[in-house]
């Protein structure tokens, strides 16, 4: 059990919170950020969620929900950034956010807050908030969240329950690949388990977040499919996928999701390597996953960038002066040198 005290006492008098996702923010760190909102928004407290962009649409169960009077959900936009009038906040609490990097534009006003706080379950040594909560034995951060509200009395009763179980469901259901990830312990079952029991079947979610699929984007996988690099005897896949492909389908970027794990789930296959195009011409960000035999975290690590053992990413930058021919290289190179047999 985490002390959960030292983030109670440590925003105790902040009247406006501010919470944050990391970039390319996923069902786990909006799961987390949103059921947390919901807790510490029963104590009279403003709650600002700050994403770096909007999320996936398949979590729009989640960010479109209707919301309580004193929680309001931003997706900050850096060249307008005066204009979302997003305040300091009292506080600030960066959910599933392993590095300060990982808060990409909202640094500033992250650090602007005069209490900052981390909850993750990644394992970093970056310490950059006054106070953290961090284990990595939790399979996804909503674990950590839904720990922290059962500390409260009484918590079953408490306002916006359902909602919060919810929330984590969502965040533990996408961390965990459905419950089929090496993460996976008999907490992670328990804490579901506890969540059904509070909000009623999830089966929906399962459905909204995967059985949703449009023909631009199974027209990408169609395309993709055909892609697929092999190396070293098969054991890493290799998938990069380029903007004027994705324009030829008519696929925008949530049609990516799914590409990342399919090349892991490729028979012989221990890392997969998905490329996808990032926002700026000549930019690249990478998802990596691998199973017991590689440690992925390490890998991207390596290049700036960072996540789970089994499921990380990283972005690669044409100012870097290396070309892409060669840091894809360099990449591959450094996933064989992790190698663990």
């Amino acid at each position: 059990m985490q002390d959960w005290k030292q983030i109670s006492e440590a925003i105790t008098g902040a009247s406006v919170i501010n919470v944050f996702t990391h970039i390319h923010s996923d069902g786990d760190c909006v799961g987390s950020a949103f059921a947390l909102a919901y807790f510490l928004s029963n104590f009279g407290k403003k709650i600002n969620i700050i994403c770096e962009e909007k999320p996936p649409e398949n979590l729009a169960h989640i960010y479109e929900a209707e919301l309580p009077e004193n929680i309001n959900f931003y997706v900050y936009d850096e060249n307008n950034a005066a204009d979302t009038e997003i305040p300091c906040g009292d506080a600030a609490i960066a959910v599933d956010v392993s590095d300060s990097k990982r808060l990409g534009a909202r640094q500033e006003l992250f650090f602007k807050a005069p209490v900052t706080v981390r909850i993750d379950h990644h394992i970093s040594n970056d310490t950059f908030a006054n106070v953290t909560v961090c284990n990595s034995q939790w399979a996804a951060t909503a674990e950590g969240i839904w720990e922290y509200v059962k500390n409260y009395e009484n918590w079953e009763k408490i306002p916006y329950i359902t909602e919060i179980a919810k929330s984590v469901y969502t965040g533990i259901l996408t961390d965990t690949g459905s419950f089929a990830y090496s993460n996976v312990t008999p907490d992670t079952h328990s804490i579901a388990a506890e969540t059904i029991r509070v909000a009623g079947s999830m089966a929906w979610i399962y459905s909204a977040i995967y059985e949703n699929q449009t023909k631009e984007e199974i027209a990408l996988k169609a395309m993709a499919y055909g892609k697929v690099e092999y190396f070293e005897e098969g054991k890493i896949a290799y998938l990069q996928i380029t903007r004027e492909e994705m324009e030829k389908t008519g696929a925008d970027d949530d049609a990516l999701s799914g590409l990342a794990p399919f090349l892991r789930s490729i028979k012989g296959v221990s890392v997969g390597i998905l490329v996808k195009p990032g926002k700026l011409s000549g930019q690249w960000r990478l998802s990596l996953r691998s199973d017991e035999h590689c440690d992925v975290n390490a890998v991207a690590n390596a290049f700036g960038g960072g996540g789970h053992i089994r499921a990380s990413g990283l972005t690669y930058l044409p100012e870097s002066g290396m070309p892409f021919d060669e840091f894809k290289e360099k990449l591959i190179g450094e996933v064989k040198n992790g190698w663990c047999d």
